[in-house]
């Protein structure tokens, strides 16, 4: 009763204020955005902005581009000055193009006086340099993507997983194994990789660059997360080192795969496309190490290109597509892909209304943007777009290089992007 009775009352709040009585007919807006993994989501986000469209009578474009094309595009637009209006930044691409962004400290401010505070995610992510850079509009978190039924096939149910241990998942890995249901995520040059790689490495206690800035990658809690990491991925298909984002994907809905970090993309695919798996996905926390559990949160902010022409009307799009209403929709389009980065949101019900949901939002981990707590600055963002973490782990798991080698190989590439050395 009391999550509907507040977010009632935020709905109360919307419907006096309005969306700010835009006037602009003969206006175009555009809005480059990624392709979302859930079937279905990009339709709902193009209805909502073509609401507001048809309201202030403005002509709305939208653009989908997948992750990879889209950290292509954004530096193409600044390079040209030219290109859409808003545009979605990923996890650190905001820290990358802060420049040349405009500063939306009114916006963030007015929604966090109705709806927040922000979550410490997005802030860290969104807020640079004593300004918002972008409006962190939602996040997605990589928790466990389980099939129950191979689990229960070596006695394990999956609420069992809540009290795992990463050495506890390493000593069932082998029967998962030899029931032909191994466990999986991507090891290699992909951006999924840092959800299944970065938890392991919090948890054993390793900081890849601490909150000056200083490069500690190198330490024996490193080694010891990419020791853990080889012995675990013995276990795994051989393929897991040419997977794409979609990779551990299709691992589980091919009635393969046991286990994978994932948002629940996979068991939304599943039910709506009614496939034989989808009664067996269900969700769990990731294990637990030495020093915590943790969880890889992806956000995603809309930033406004400085060289836009259309800066008092994106703000306007922007303030509607945070709406109460159109969060909630967005939130069941996405099937509960989407999480909330303002607190009023966590009221939502959709969540706890699906069993299969029940660990994903809220998480009882530690969330965490990979690379935390390195400072959200321009370095990270290269440091993350270039894949540096997973290759430090796939090179010393395919045998490339020693875990001592991998370490330092990895130092040297951020200390080459501007990071400090000690």
């Amino acid at each position: 009763m009391k999550r509907q009775v507040g977010m009632c009352m935020v709905l109360a709040v919307i419907v006096v204020l309005g969306i700010g009585g835009v006037l602009a007919a003969g206006r175009e807006i555009t809005i480059l955005t990624w392709n979302h993994f859930v079937p279905g989501f990009n339709e709902e986000f193009v209805r909502q902005v073509e609401e507001w469209g048809r309201i202030n009578g403005v002509s709305v474009r939208v653009d989908f581009l997948s992750l990879p094309d889209l950290a292509a595009r954004l530096p193409a637009e600044v390079e040209a000055q030219a290109g859409h209006d808003i545009v979605l930044l990923f996890n650190y691409n905001v820290a990358l193009f802060k420049e040349h962004l405009v500063p939306l400290d009114d916006l963030a401010n007015e929604l966090n006086a109705l709806y927040g505070p922000w979550a410490e995610g997005a802030k860290f992510l969104a807020f640079l340099d004593g300004h918002w850079r972008a409006i962190p509009w939602c996040f997605q978190s990589l928790v466990a993507n389980v099939n129950k039924e191979a689990w229960e096939a070596i006695g394990i149910s999956v609420d069992d997983l809540l009290n795992f241990t990463w050495e506890d998942l390493l000593k069932v890995a082998p029967k998962l194994a030899e029931i032909g249901h191994p466990i999986g995520f991507a090891i290699k040059d992909t951006f999924d990789a840092n959800g299944g790689l970065f938890p392991i490495l919090w948890s054993f206690g390793a900081r890849v660059v601490d909150e000056q800035g200083y490069v500690t990658v190198v330490s024996p809690e490193t080694r010891r997360a990419i020791e853990y990491v080889i012995e675990l991925a013995k276990y795994m298909p051989p393929d897991v080192f040419a997977w794409d984002d979609a990779g551990n994907n299709r691992f589980i809905l091919a009635g393969v795969g046991s286990w994978t970090p994932n948002p629940p993309s996979i068991w939304a695919v599943a039910v709506r496309d009614k496939l034989p798996i989808a009664e067996a996905i269900d969700h769990a926390p990731l294990p637990s190490g030495p020093y915590g559990r943790f969880r890889v949160a992806d956000y995603n902010s809309f930033g406004i290109w400085r060289f836009s022409p259309n800066i008092d009307l994106a703000k306007d799009l922007l303030r509607w597509l945070m709406r109460p209403d159109n969060v909630v929709k967005q939130v069941e389009a996405s099937w509960g892909y989407n999480q909330p980065t303002l607190r009023a949101y966590d009221e939502i019900s959709y969540w706890m209304t699906r069993t299969p949901l029940r660990y994903y939002h809220p998480a009882v981990e530690e969330l965490r943007p990979s690379g935390w707590p390195a400072p959200p600055g321009p370095e990270w963002a290269m440091a993350y777009n270039l894949h540096i973490v997973p290759l430090m782990f796939a090179k010393a798991v395919i045998g490339e290089m020693t875990p001592d080698e991998a370490m330092r190989w990895a130092e040297t590439e951020l200390l080459k992007l501007g990071f400090k050395g000690r």
